[in-house]
Protein backbone atom coordinates (compact mmCIF):
# COMPACT_ATOMS: atom_id res chain seq x y z
CA UNK A 1 0.00 0.00 0.00
CA UNK A 2 1.06 3.54 -0.83
CA UNK A 3 0.62 6.69 1.26
CA UNK A 4 -0.87 9.86 -0.76
CA UNK A 5 -1.20 13.04 0.71
CA UNK A 6 -3.57 15.39 -0.42
CA UNK A 7 -4.30 19.33 0.11
CA UNK A 8 -6.78 20.36 2.21
CA UNK A 9 -8.91 21.41 -0.46
CA UNK A 10 -8.95 18.68 -2.34
CA UNK A 11 -9.50 16.29 0.34
CA UNK A 12 -12.41 18.00 1.73
CA UNK A 13 -13.91 17.54 -1.90
CA UNK A 14 -13.02 13.94 -2.13
CA UNK A 15 -12.35 12.30 0.38
CA UNK A 16 -14.42 13.78 3.99
CA UNK A 17 -11.51 15.28 4.94
CA UNK A 18 -8.61 12.60 4.97
CA UNK A 19 -5.83 13.78 3.86
CA UNK A 20 -3.98 11.04 3.79
CA UNK A 21 -5.08 7.59 1.91
CA UNK A 22 -3.55 4.41 1.47
CA UNK A 23 -3.59 2.52 -2.07
CA UNK A 24 -2.68 -0.56 -3.61
CA UNK A 25 -0.62 0.37 -6.54
CA UNK A 26 2.93 -0.44 -8.37
CA UNK A 27 2.73 2.64 -10.20
CA UNK A 28 1.16 6.20 -10.32
CA UNK A 29 -1.27 5.25 -13.21
CA UNK A 30 -2.59 2.31 -10.78
CA UNK A 31 -2.54 4.88 -7.84
CA UNK A 32 -4.62 7.23 -9.94
CA UNK A 33 -7.13 4.34 -10.54
CA UNK A 34 -7.39 3.24 -7.41
CA UNK A 35 -8.10 6.22 -5.96
CA UNK A 36 -10.40 6.95 -8.38
CA UNK A 37 -12.08 3.58 -7.51
CA UNK A 38 -12.37 4.65 -4.09
CA UNK A 39 -12.85 8.27 -4.18
CA UNK A 40 -15.03 9.04 -7.30
CA UNK A 41 -13.89 11.42 -9.02
CA UNK A 42 -10.79 11.97 -7.60
CA UNK A 43 -8.91 10.52 -10.44
CA UNK A 44 -10.14 11.96 -12.96
CA UNK A 45 -9.45 15.45 -11.11
CA UNK A 46 -6.02 14.35 -11.00
CA UNK A 47 -5.74 13.91 -14.36
CA UNK A 48 -6.86 17.44 -15.35
CA UNK A 49 -5.97 19.68 -13.28
CA UNK A 50 -3.60 18.25 -10.22
CA UNK A 51 0.62 17.57 -10.32
CA UNK A 52 2.05 14.38 -8.57
CA UNK A 53 4.86 14.93 -6.83
CA UNK A 54 7.34 11.53 -5.82
CA UNK A 55 9.68 12.15 -3.32
CA UNK A 56 9.94 15.69 -3.64
CA UNK A 57 10.22 15.51 -7.25
CA UNK A 58 6.92 17.19 -9.25
CA UNK A 59 6.57 15.25 -12.59
CA UNK A 60 5.48 16.70 -15.72
CA UNK A 61 4.27 13.01 -16.68
CA UNK A 62 4.38 10.41 -13.72
CA UNK A 63 1.62 7.72 -15.13
CA UNK A 64 4.42 5.39 -15.38
CA UNK A 65 6.97 6.03 -12.36
CA UNK A 66 7.34 3.85 -10.13
CA UNK A 67 5.82 3.77 -6.97
CA UNK A 68 6.02 1.71 -3.54
CA UNK A 69 5.21 2.11 0.62
CA UNK A 70 8.20 3.94 0.99
CA UNK A 71 7.55 6.75 -1.76
CA UNK A 72 6.31 10.35 -0.38
CA UNK A 73 3.63 10.78 -2.93
CA UNK A 74 1.89 14.40 -3.14
CA UNK A 75 -1.21 15.49 -4.68
CA UNK A 76 -1.04 19.16 -5.99
CA UNK A 77 -3.04 21.73 -8.06
CA UNK A 78 -1.07 22.47 -11.12
CA UNK A 79 1.00 25.41 -10.95
CA UNK A 80 0.11 28.00 -13.16
CA UNK A 81 2.25 30.02 -15.05
CA UNK A 82 2.72 33.05 -17.54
Amino acid sequence: MVKVVLTSGTAQQFTDGQTAVHVAANNVRQMIQALEAGFPGLGTAIQQTMSVAIDGVILPDPYLETVNEDSEIFVLPKIGGG
